[in-house]
């Protein structure tokens, strides 16, 4: 997808099984897979894949996306790290 300011994204569209809108018909959604210049097309098959697994077991992908969040104390090391030389 081309959005009118010129990003390019990779997106998956779909519908998640038992899932409606206010009308009643089927949610569907686009799912969001990365910047076209930052992830590859083999790593967006594979994101697309495991989105579509997801939303057929009637799991939403958009609010069950398995992220690694660092503790503090890896931050912070991160930070001194990055700052020690100044």
């Amino acid at each position: 997808m081309v959005d009118p300011f010129g990003a390019r994204r990779w997106i998956e569209r779909g519908t998640v099984k038992g899932q409606r809108n206010r009308e009643g018909k089927p949610l569907g959604a686009d799912f969001g897979l990365g910047g076209a210049d930052v992830v590859t097309l083999n790593e967006v098959r594979d994101r697309a894949l495991e989105y579509r697994r997801l939303a057929t077991q009637g799991i939403n992908p958009r609010y069950n996306v398995r992220q690694e969040i660092p503790c503090f104390e890896e931050i912070t090391r991160q930070v001194h790290i990055e700052r020690s030389p100044t």
